[in-house]
């Protein structure tokens, strides 16, 4: 057996912990990696761990001009060098931990040492919990032990089978720590992404639109981008915010099955869909509840005949767990026009099973890759695209 055809089970139990919280007593030598506000902590940290030597200080965002080593005080008073993160990848003798660590900067770290070739990141902090912690699903690869084998199987490179079953296992265990952080961004696959003068379906906005400029930005003057916002107000603020990108046009809609109207949880960024809440439930009220808001459905057939779209090339998916519902409205475009996929897997752990193999069952030639982007359970993304296309 190749190691491409290694089963799901086997690497479940071969899945190595990857940022494990708390340093073991028995290591006695390490890098430390620590952001420049956090370097005062350097000395506590060491006070903590009196038998460990630190030989070097790694920190991410070392100013220019900054001194270039630190004194630690105190009876074994001595000076540790400062450098940058080009660092990270010349030190394989030592272990790494990151002090205090910052989920954004962590994973930014992550992915230079994706770059370097990876490797363990022990972290060390004061977070109450640690992020990347959550409730354990024991028995999710019992549940669904067939259909995860049959996903695993059908993806196309090894880098996508082995995050994947690190997907698996930190839904089983609650431990975000297993995801290995790939060299690209959310979105940010370097051949499945929006491209010059493509037309592009950009389901789920928000009033943060840091991705939807760079989707505008990608596709150019001569692209169309066509993005969806369920949530008034929010829509409101990224329409005013993306007016300086004209050819990208931001419908007040969320994107389903079918066009119809339900109640929204109205958050930043984890609006959804209530429970109970069908797209063609009664409107008399206006809203579900404090806190919510009844807003418009369409579906991205729908979208397409209206606006006579003569091709779509690519379509993101990112909304908050009714991926699959939307994918369902978008059955005619995707078989039509095989469009580049970017959708969100991390939503609800059954996405695992039932979005992959929907996609695979409206196009079987699609390759599927998945990657994973932050250092917590977001961010895990499936990429599709048809060869040819």
């Amino acid at each position: 057996m190749t190691a491409n055809a290694l089963p799901l089970l086997e690497r479940l139990n071969a899945a190595p912990l990857l940022r494990p919280w708390g340093l073991p007593r028995s290591v006695r030598e390490a890098c430390c990696i620590v952001c420049h506000e956090h370097l005062g902590l350097v000395a506590q940290f060491c006070a903590a761990y009196p038998g460990l030597d630190i030989p070097l200080i790694v920190v991410p965002d070392l100013p220019e001009g900054a001194p270039r080593r630190l004194t630690l005080p105190g009876p074994k008073a001595r000076e540790i060098p400062l450098r940058g993160v080009e660092r990270l990848g010349t030190t394989p003798q030592w272990p790494k931990v990151f002090l205090v660590p910052d989920p954004v900067m962590l994973a930014a770290v992550c992915r230079l040492m994706a770059v370097y070739g990876g490797g363990m990141l022990y972290l060390e902090g004061f977070r109450e919990p640690p992020f990347g912690l959550r409730k354990p699903l024991p028995d999710f690869f019992a549940r669904h032990a067939a259909q995860l084998e049959q996903v695993c199987a059908m993806l196309a490179d090894e880098a996508s089978r082995i995050t994947y079953a690190a997907r698996v296992k930190a839904i089983l265990t609650g431990d975000a720590g297993y995801l290995p952080v790939t060299t690209h961004g959310e979105y940010e696959h370097p051949r499945i992404r929006p491209k010059a003068g493509d037309i592009m379906i950009d389901g789920g906005v928000s009033d943060m639109v840091g991705a939807q400029v760079a989707f505008a930005e990608a596709v150019g003057p001569e692209g169309r981008v066509h993005g969806f916002e369920p949530i008034p107000w929010m829509a409101d603020k990224a329409a005013d915010a993306l007016a300086k990108w004209p050819w990208y046009t931001l419908h007040t809609a969320g994107l389903a099955e079918k066009r119809g109207q339900a109640v929204f949880a109205s958050l930043r960024d984890s609006s959804h869909i209530c429970a109970n809440q069908g797209a063609n439930q009664g409107a008399d009220d206006g809203a579900g509840g404090e806190g919510t808001v009844r807003c418009e459905l369409t579906s991205i057939d729908e979208v397409v005949r209206e606006e006579g779209l003569s091709r779509v090339d690519c379509i993101k998916l990112d909304v908050e767990g009714a991926e699959l519902d939307a994918l369902r409205g978008a059955e005619e475009t995707i078989r039509r026009f095989r469009p580049r996929l970017i959708i969100c897997l991390y939503h609800k752990p059954e996405d695992l099973v039932t979005l992959p193999l929907y996609v695979k069952s409206l196009v079987p030639g699609y390759r599927l890759e998945v990657a994973h982007a932050s250092c917590g359970f977001t961010d895990t993304i499936l990429y599709a695209e048809a060869p040819g296309v």
